[in-house]
C-alpha cells in the first residue's frame, strides 16, 4: 500500500503552500517512485513566490516486496536516533504478514536523508554490498583529509559504472561539492577480502559491527564516529533537564559527552537547543565549568573563565541570546572567531592576527551597551572573514558603495588623495615636493586621536595657495575626526580627513556621512572598518529603532551577503 498526505511547505522566503508527501510507499504499486528517487525528484518543491528548489525532509516507510528491501526513513538531523529508528523498523515489518514477504529474507535498512536512500538503492542495482560502500567511503576520507576540515560532511554513492564508482562529497550548509572516483578495480579487490574486513570490523568495533548487526540497522560510516554517540547523549539530558530530573554533570557520561560533541555549524539545529537546556541547568546548579563548556560548543569559540565566574551570570546568557540571533556563519561557522575573553576597562576590540574578541567588563554595566559592543566586534571578524575568504568581498563593498578611500603616506597616495580635491593645479614640481612633506607630517605618528602640530609655513609657501583642497581638508579635520565628520572638507560629493591612528588619508561619499549622522554613534566615521562594524551591529540590532535609517539598497546587501538573523 501506497499512502499519501498533505503537507504545508514554508519556504525559507516566508510564502507557505500546500503539497503532498508519502507516508508509505510500496514500490511494488508505484515503481515510478524509485525512479524519482533515483533522479532526484522525489519529494521536491518548487516555491510558486520565489522559485527556489527544496527537499523535504519526511519520515516514510519504503518498502519493496520484489526486492525483500524495507528502509525506513527519517530526516538527517535524526541519525543519532538510529536504534530508536531500528526498533520501529521492526515494529513495522511486525505487521506484515510472513506469507507476503519472509522474515528470514528480508533487508532491513534504516537511513537517514534521501541521499542515503538513494545510495541503497544505487548500490542494490550494480548487486553490490552496501556494508562495503561505507568501508569504501572511510577508505576515501582517509585518502581525502581535507573534507574533515568543514563542518558536516556527507559522502553518498552517486554511480557506478563498469570502471569506476563515483562518491559525492559535500557539507550541509555548503555549496561546494566534490565528486570522488574509486577505480573498479580497486573496489573489486577490496571486495574479494569482504571476509576479512568483517573480522577487522568485528574487532575494532565489536558492539557496532555492521556485518553482524543484532538490534540496529543503520549501515553507516558515521556510526562509529564518537559524536554520533554523544549526540545521543545530549538529547537524553536535556529532556532529563526540561522535565526536572537529575543529572550528575561531574559524572564521566556528561563529560563524555561534552568531550565528543560536534561544535558550532557541526551540530544539527535540535542540538543547539538541547544544549541550552544543559546550560541552564548548569546555571541552576551553579556549574560554572559546564556553563563554559556548554557555550563553546554552541558557538565553537573558546570561552574565558571570567565570564561565568564574574558578579552576573546572566550576562552569559545575554551573550549567549545575542550570538545565536545572528547568522550561523558569522558566529559559529566563522574560523576568524576564536575566543572570546573578558577584558578589564570598557570597550571592546577585535585581534585580526589571533581572532580574539575581547570586551571591557566595563562594558556589562549596561546591557544595552554591551550588546552593542559584542556585535560590533563580531562585525570586524565578519569583514576579515569575508575578505580574506571572497577577495575583499566587504572591503570593495564599502569602496564601491559609500567611498571608502584609505592612503597611504607614499608619492602615489598623496597624489591619488590630491588629485580627487582637484590636484596640484599649476604647481611646479618644486612646489608639489614641499606639499607632499607637509601632507606627511600632517599623518603624525600613527596610532593618536590627536592632530599633530605642523611647522611655521610662510605666506608663500605652495601650502598656503588659496583654495587648495588637501590644505582644507587637513586644517577641517581636527582631533578625533570622527566627532568632527560633519566639518570635513567637501568637494564634489566626497568628504575628505585624515585619520591619525591609521596614519592615513581617507575620504568617503558625503552621503555616506549623512547615513554616519543617522546612526547611533559618530564612530563609524573613525574608518571604513569602523563604518561595517557600526552598520553590522546596527542591522543586527532588530530592537533599534535608528535601523530603520539604513538604506534599503544596503540592507538587501547585508540581507543576501552576510546573512539573516538567525531569530
Amino acid at each position: 500500500m501506497s499512502v499519501y498526505q498533505p503537507m504545508d511547505i514554508t519556504c525559507r522566503c516566508g510564502h507557505s503552500f500546500p503539497t503532498k508527501v508519502v507516508h508509505g510507499v510500496n514500490i511494488d504499486r508505484l515503481p515510478d517512485v524509485r525512479d524519482a528517487i533515483l533522479d532526484g525528484s522525489f519529494h521536491t518543491t518548487l516555491c510558486p513566490a520565489c522559485g527556489t528548489h527544496s527537499v523535504i525532509e519526511k519520515e516514510f516507510l519504503y518498502s519493496d516486496f520484489g526486492r525483500g528491501t524495507f528502509f525506513k526513513v527519517k530526516p538527517r538531523s535524526a541519525r543519532h536516533l538510529w536504534e530508536e529508528a531500528s526498533r520501529e523498523l521492526d515494529d513495522d515489518l511486525a505487521k506484515v504478514p510472513t506469507e507476503v514477504s519472509p522474515d528470514r529474507g528480508r533487508q532491513r535498512r534504516v537511513v537517514f536523508g534521501l541521499g542515503e536512500l538513494r545510495e541503497k538503492l544505487v548500490a542494490q542495482d550494480a548487486g553490490i554490498d552496501d556494508r562495503l560502500i561505507e568501508l569504501m567511503k572511510v577508505l576515501l576520507t582517509y585518502e581525502h583529509p581535507f573534507l574533515l576540515q568543514k563542518p558536516r560532511l556527507r559522502i553518498t554513492l552517486d554511480r557506478i559504472g563498469t570502471d569506476r564508482l563515483s562518491f559525492v562529497a559535500e557539507h550541509d550548509h555548503d555549496a561546494e561539492r566534490f565528486e570522488l572516483v574509486m577505480p573498479r578495480g580497486v573496489f573489486d579487490d577490496i571486495a574479494e577480502r569482504q571476509d576479512a574486513l568483517a573480522a577487522w570490523i568485528g574487532r575494532s568495533h565489536e558492539r557496532s559491527n555492521i556485518f553482524e548487526l543484532r538490534n540496529d540497522h543503520w549501515v553507516n560510516m558515521w556510526r562509529w564516529s564518537p559524536q554520533t554517540t554523544a549526540l545521543r547523549d545530549l538529547e537524553r539530558f536535556a529532556e532529563q533537564a526540561r522535565t526536572g530530573g537529575d543529572i550528575d554533570l561531574d559524572g564521566r557520561p556528561v563529560q563524555r559527552m561534552l568531550t565528543y560533541l560536534p561544535r558550532g555549524s557541526h551540530l544539527p539545529r535540535w542540538a543547539k537547543q538541547a544544549l541550552r537546556d544543559i546550560y541552564n541547568y548548569a546555571k541552576a546548579e551553579d556549574h560554572a565549568g559546564v556553563m563554559d563548556r556548554t557555550f563553546e560548543i554552541r558557538f565553537a569559540m573558546d570561552l574565558d573563565d571570567d565570564w561565568a565566574l564574574n558578579d552576573d551570570p546572566d550576562d552569559l546568557d545575554t551573550l549567549w541570546d545575542l550570538l545565536r540571533d545572528l547568522p550561523d556563519t558569522n558566529v559559529e561557522g566563522n574560523t576568524f572567531i576564536s575566543a572570546l575573553q573578558l577584558e578589564d576597562g570598557g570597550g571592546g576590540w577585535y585581534s585580526p592576527g589571533s581572532h580574539v574578541i575581547a570586551i571591557g567588563a566595563n562594558e556589562l554595566f549596561s546591557q544595552e551597551g554591551f550588546q552593542d559592543v559584542v556585535r560590533h566586534e563580531v562585525g570586524h571578524a565578519v569583514q576579515e572573514q569575508r575578505d580574506r575568504n571572497n577577495n575583499n568581498q566587504v572591503s570593495e563593498w564599502l569602496s564601491n558603495e559609500f567611498g571608502w578611500v584609505m592612503l597611504n603616506g607614499s608619492d602615489v597616495g598623496i597624489d591619488t588623495w590630491v588629485d580627487m580635491m582637484g590636484g596640484y593645479a599649476d604647481m611646479s614640481s618644486a612646489a608639489i615636493r614641499q606639499v607632499r612633506q607637509v601632507l606627511r607630517l600632517a599623518l603624525g605618528s600613527g596610532e593618536e586621536w590627536t592632530a599633530p602640530n605642523l611647522p611655521f609655513l610662510p605666506a608663500d609657501h605652495p601650502w598656503r595657495t588659496p583654495g587648495f583642497g588637501p590644505r582644507k581638508a587637513v586644517q577641517q579635520t581636527g582631533s578625533y575626526w570622527y566627532r568632527n565628520h560633519r566639518n570635513w572638507h567637501r568637494h564634489r560629493g566626497r568628504a575628505f580627513c585624515v585619520n591619525y591612528y591609521y596614519k592615513a588619508f581617507m575620504a568617503v561619499n558625503e552621503s555616506t556621512l549623512d547615513l554616519i549622522a543617522e546612526m547611533p554613534s559618530s564612530y563609524a566615521a573613525m574608518s571604513p572598518y569602523e563604518f561595517f562594524a557600526e552598520l553590522y551591529a546596527l542591522y543586527y540590532d532588530l530592537d533599534d529603532p535608528k535601523r530603520i535609517s539604513i538604506p534599503t539598497s544596503v540592507v538587501n546587501w547585508i540581507r543576501e551577503t552576510i546573512g539573516e538573523p538567525s531569530a
